[in-house]
């Protein structure tokens, strides 16, 4: 005999908790950072083709000399020759470089007293990075108390902007687009979030609280928790001029609060509420003063309230 159990239905999620920002720490993305090798942050990373396990560029080739299966996962590399199925990973590398505080600079720091101590030995690739000779800013990394210059002009909008091309109407002599009006440029520390830079435009402009400031890179609108740091490690900031961002003002969009529709009490009588209690005072056999309205099946009959008749409602 088969029993049937219904399960309670899961609650549908809260749109303000799916937005919400989630910080979550170092430690938590440290098994997709780290080499089981050398138990290190990565360095070089590098991947094996046939299975995608990532490890140390001198720890995996190491690895490999005596070995041709996968420390992790004893997937065969390669039968002869396993240097040839691993690639390097510069893209977990550039993740891993802008996740770990201070990992870049101080490996470069390393390979640039590696190479002053042994003047002789020969570079792998001959790249800057490789002998150490890559700055955090060539590279786009920031750190929290790092000072980021930024630029803050209006945003018109591409329609706008459309619109004033054509009534400017082609400029004469050659003259192309001259020096912006209305930019103003800024000096702060990489951890400040886009929340305050728009209280400090509320502040400075004097923006009445009916009003929200958006501050955005090019058309897109960025998140209020978004830090400096962020903006340009998701946007393609190449750190070779300010870091350029827009604002603008709307009108800020309030919640509607539905009317509360107030509970019928004893010895009051509300015409939203005539017909409940009529009904309910029926029901209890008491009479009743107010009147009722008719159900669909005593429409077009006659009704009388303390004896008296009242005509149908048509």
């Amino acid at each position: 005999m088969a029993i049937r159990v219904k399960l309670p239905s899961a609650p549908s999620p809260d749109p303000g908790i799916m937005h919400r920002a989630t910080r979550i720490k170092i430690t938590e993305l440290n098994p997709h950072l780290m080499c089981a090798l050398c138990g290190g942050y990565f360095v070089d990373a590098t991947t094996i083709v046939e299975c995608l396990h990532s490890f140390c560029k001198t720890c995996i080739v190491r690895y490999l000399e005596t070995n041709k299966y996968c420390p992790m996962c004893d997937v065969q590399v390669h039968k002869t020759r396993p240097l040839l199925s691993i690639r390097s990973d510069k893209t977990l590398q550039d993740i891993v470089y802008k996740l770990v505080p201070g990992l870049f600079k101080d490996e470069m720091k390393r390979r640039r007293d590696f190479y002053a101590a042994y003047p002789l030995t020969e570079v792998p690739n001959g790249s800057n990075e490789d002998r150490g000779e890559v700055l955090e800013q060539e590279k786009g990394a920031l750190s929290d108390d790092e000072i980021v210059s930024l630029s803050i002009e209006f945003y018109e909008g591409v329609r706008q902007v459309q619109d004033r091309e054509e009534k400017k109407g082609p400029l004469e002599n050659g003259d192309g687009d001259k020096e912006k009006t209305g930019v103003r440029f800024l000096r702060c520390p990489a951890a400040m979030t886009v929340m305050h830079l728009a209280k400090f435009l509320r502040n400075k402009m004097d923006v009445p609280s009916k009003y929200k400031v958006e501050v955005l890179y090019e058309d897109e609108p960025l998140k209020e928790y978004y830090t400096l740091m962020d903006i340009a490690y998701i946007y393609p900031w190449r750190r070779n001029g300010p870091l350029p961002l827009k604002y603008r003002v709307q009108p800020a969009c309030k919640r509607l609060t539905l009317p509360t529709v107030p509970t019928p009490s004893e010895g009051t009588n509300t015409s939203g509420a005539s017909e409940s209690s009529g009904a309910t005072t029926a029901a209890n056999g008491g009479a009743s003063n107010c009147l009722q309205t008719p159900s669909s099946t005593s429409r077009g009959r006659k009704m009388t309230v303390n004896g008296a008749p009242v005509p149908p409602l048509t």
